[in-house]
Protein backbone atom coordinates (compact mmCIF):
# COMPACT_ATOMS: atom_id res chain seq x y z
CA UNK A 1 0.00 0.00 0.00
CA UNK A 2 1.38 3.35 -0.72
CA UNK A 3 2.09 6.21 1.43
CA UNK A 4 -0.32 8.71 0.16
CA UNK A 5 -3.27 5.61 0.63
CA UNK A 6 -2.34 5.57 4.55
CA UNK A 7 -1.87 9.10 4.97
CA UNK A 8 -5.49 9.26 3.08
CA UNK A 9 -6.86 6.54 5.35
CA UNK A 10 -5.73 8.00 8.37
CA UNK A 11 -7.30 11.25 7.55
CA UNK A 12 -10.53 9.84 6.94
CA UNK A 13 -10.04 7.87 9.85
CA UNK A 14 -9.82 11.14 12.40
CA UNK A 15 -11.83 13.43 10.58
CA UNK A 16 -15.01 10.61 11.22
CA UNK A 17 -13.75 9.67 14.96
CA UNK A 18 -13.91 13.37 15.35
CA UNK A 19 -17.23 13.89 14.12
CA UNK A 20 -18.58 11.04 15.95
CA UNK A 21 -17.12 12.10 19.25
CA UNK A 22 -18.72 15.70 18.32
CA UNK A 23 -22.28 14.13 18.33
CA UNK A 24 -21.88 12.17 21.59
CA UNK A 25 -24.57 12.41 24.50
CA UNK A 26 -21.95 13.98 26.41
CA UNK A 27 -20.86 16.05 24.47
CA UNK A 28 -18.30 18.70 25.10
CA UNK A 29 -19.39 21.62 22.98
CA UNK A 30 -22.45 23.94 22.94
CA UNK A 31 -23.08 24.96 19.66
CA UNK A 32 -26.24 27.34 20.99
CA UNK A 33 -25.76 31.12 21.30
CA UNK A 34 -24.83 32.09 24.61
CA UNK A 35 -26.59 35.23 26.58
CA UNK A 36 -23.38 38.09 26.43
CA UNK A 37 -24.70 39.46 29.45
CA UNK A 38 -24.07 37.28 31.96
CA UNK A 39 -23.00 33.91 30.20
CA UNK A 40 -22.63 32.33 33.62
CA UNK A 41 -26.62 31.93 34.38
CA UNK A 42 -27.54 31.25 30.49
CA UNK A 43 -30.02 28.64 30.73
CA UNK A 44 -28.65 26.67 28.18
CA UNK A 45 -25.08 26.38 30.07
CA UNK A 46 -26.84 25.04 32.93
CA UNK A 47 -29.45 22.89 31.05
CA UNK A 48 -25.88 21.00 29.13
CA UNK A 49 -24.09 20.76 32.35
CA UNK A 50 -27.11 18.95 34.22
CA UNK A 51 -27.16 16.94 30.81
CA UNK A 52 -23.77 16.01 30.78
CA UNK A 53 -23.36 15.15 34.58
CA UNK A 54 -26.70 12.82 33.99
CA UNK A 55 -24.92 11.31 31.08
CA UNK A 56 -21.51 10.43 33.42
CA UNK A 57 -24.14 9.09 35.67
CA UNK A 58 -25.68 7.05 33.71
CA UNK A 59 -22.60 6.10 31.86
CA UNK A 60 -19.87 5.82 34.80
CA UNK A 61 -20.73 6.24 38.27
CA UNK A 62 -24.57 4.56 38.52
CA UNK A 63 -24.81 6.39 41.72
CA UNK A 64 -28.52 6.89 41.74
CA UNK A 65 -29.19 10.54 41.27
CA UNK A 66 -28.69 13.48 38.89
CA UNK A 67 -28.83 17.48 39.44
CA UNK A 68 -32.42 18.33 39.75
CA UNK A 69 -31.73 21.92 39.71
CA UNK A 70 -28.45 24.25 39.58
CA UNK A 71 -29.24 28.01 40.45
CA UNK A 72 -27.33 31.04 42.04
CA UNK A 73 -25.21 31.00 38.90
CA UNK A 74 -22.66 33.54 39.58
CA UNK A 75 -18.92 34.29 38.27
CA UNK A 76 -16.58 32.37 40.43
CA UNK A 77 -14.34 35.23 41.06
CA UNK A 78 -11.27 33.53 39.58
CA UNK A 79 -7.91 35.93 41.09
CA UNK A 80 -6.34 35.71 38.21
CA UNK A 81 -5.98 37.88 35.20
CA UNK A 82 -5.24 35.07 32.08
CA UNK A 83 -4.58 36.78 28.89
CA UNK A 84 -5.10 35.16 25.78
CA UNK A 85 -7.21 34.45 22.61
CA UNK A 86 -9.29 32.64 24.25
CA UNK A 87 -12.48 34.55 26.30
CA UNK A 88 -13.13 32.71 29.01
CA UNK A 89 -15.69 33.05 32.21
CA UNK A 90 -15.06 31.01 35.10
CA UNK A 91 -18.53 30.73 36.84
CA UNK A 92 -20.35 28.61 39.99
CA UNK A 93 -23.63 27.50 40.77
CA UNK A 94 -25.30 25.95 43.50
CA UNK A 95 -27.02 22.50 42.54
CA UNK A 96 -29.69 20.19 44.65
CA UNK A 97 -29.31 16.21 44.03
CA UNK A 98 -32.16 14.29 42.72
CA UNK A 99 -31.52 12.88 46.56
CA UNK A 100 -31.62 16.03 47.87
CA UNK A 101 -27.83 16.55 48.82
CA UNK A 102 -26.34 19.87 47.92
CA UNK A 103 -22.94 20.81 45.89
CA UNK A 104 -21.55 23.39 44.10
CA UNK A 105 -20.56 23.68 40.66
CA UNK A 106 -17.63 24.89 39.02
CA UNK A 107 -17.73 25.32 35.49
CA UNK A 108 -15.27 27.21 32.67
CA UNK A 109 -16.92 28.77 29.50
CA UNK A 110 -14.36 29.09 26.52
CA UNK A 111 -15.65 31.25 23.57
CA UNK A 112 -15.37 29.77 20.52
CA UNK A 113 -13.30 26.52 20.90
CA UNK A 114 -15.44 23.68 19.91
CA UNK A 115 -15.08 21.73 16.99
CA UNK A 116 -13.43 23.61 14.47
CA UNK A 117 -13.60 26.86 16.02
CA UNK A 118 -17.65 26.88 16.07
CA UNK A 119 -19.61 26.65 19.65
CA UNK A 120 -18.48 27.09 22.86
CA UNK A 121 -16.39 24.88 25.37
CA UNK A 122 -17.66 24.14 28.64
CA UNK A 123 -15.89 22.12 31.15
CA UNK A 124 -17.47 21.57 34.36
CA UNK A 125 -16.90 20.00 38.01
CA UNK A 126 -19.06 19.25 40.84
CA UNK A 127 -17.56 19.71 43.97
CA UNK A 128 -17.38 16.62 46.02
CA UNK A 129 -18.44 14.55 43.29
CA UNK A 130 -14.98 14.30 41.42
CA UNK A 131 -13.86 10.67 42.33
CA UNK A 132 -11.21 10.46 39.79
CA UNK A 133 -10.15 13.86 40.44
CA UNK A 134 -10.28 15.00 36.60
CA UNK A 135 -10.54 18.70 38.13
CA UNK A 136 -7.61 18.08 40.79
CA UNK A 137 -8.37 18.74 43.99
CA UNK A 138 -11.69 20.75 45.02
CA UNK A 139 -12.63 21.35 40.89
CA UNK A 140 -9.19 23.83 40.95
CA UNK A 141 -8.50 23.64 37.38
CA UNK A 142 -12.04 24.97 36.48
CA UNK A 143 -12.27 27.65 39.12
Amino acid sequence: MSLGRTLAGLVMTLTASAAQAADLPGRIVMNEPIQADLPCADPGVLRHIADRFAWAERTNWHRGFVIATLQNARLSGHPYFEPGLVQRECCAADSVMSNGSSHTVYYAIEFGVGFASLGNYIDFCVLGLDPWHVHDESCRTVR
